[in-house]
């Protein structure tokens, strides 16, 4: 007769309980290695943003433009902070320096949360890569287990070996969820200066 289960083997089908949906996720969109629920926007496009006339040069010809851009684009930088160094950016100029300066800043804040959210997405790509092998291997553990091996000592390995890593998946599932919402904090924070540069722009 079977033993009773363990309590490792009923911490194990209890994970296989919760399991199979998480590492099974429905397809979200025509891309199979976007794994957020949010809608994947490859490219922010300057069109969509900057209705009003575009840059004439190239923003890190201007000095102070550049540096602008340097002090706006840190991940660390919250819109707030952001939004005050272009007040102080903006609060010299005349005219016709805003004129031509201000859509110079915003290409170079567009270009930088481009350059950001793209090395951000490619790394949500491959952990959705990295979930999809360890969801398998999960399913290859439970598959092992039911019924299992009679042998108690290869019983208690192979739940063992399941249980951490249906953990791991789990563990994973959430910092997927925070990953999904970087690249939306980055477009967040640029709406924010799009508009505090827009609003300086005279003859609105």
């Amino acid at each position: 007769m079977r033993a009773a289960p363990s309590y490792g083997t009923a911490l194990a089908l209890l994970l296989l309980a919760s399991l199979p949906a998480a590492a099974q996720p429905p397809p979200r969109g025509p891309d199979p290695d976007w794994p957020c629920v949010q809608r994947l926007v490859p490219r922010l496009s300057a069109a969509a943003l900057w209705p009003g006339p575009g840059p004439d040069g190239d923003w890190r010809a201007e000095a102070e433009v550049a540096a602008l851009v340097g002090r706006l684009a840190p991940r660390t930088i919250s819109e707030a902070e952001g939004v005050a160094a272009i007040g102080s950016f903006v609060a010299p100029l005349d005219a016709v320096a805003r004129r031509r300066l201000l859509p110079l800043a915003f290409a170079g804040a567009l270009e930088a949360t481009n350059r950001q959210r793209d090395a951000l997405i490619e790394q949500i790509r491959r952990f959705a890569r990295r979930q999809r092998d360890l969801a398998e291997r999960v399913r290859e553990l439970e598959a092992e287990l039911r019924p299992g091996p009679e042998d108690p000592a290869a019983r208690a390995e192979l739940e063992q070996r399941h249980g951490f890593a249906a953990r791991s998946f789990i563990e994973a599932e959430r910092t997927m969820r925070y990953a999904c919402e970087a690249p939306v904090r980055l477009e967040t924070r640029l709406g924010g200066y799009v508009r505090a540069l827009r609003a300086a722009l005279p003859d609105r």
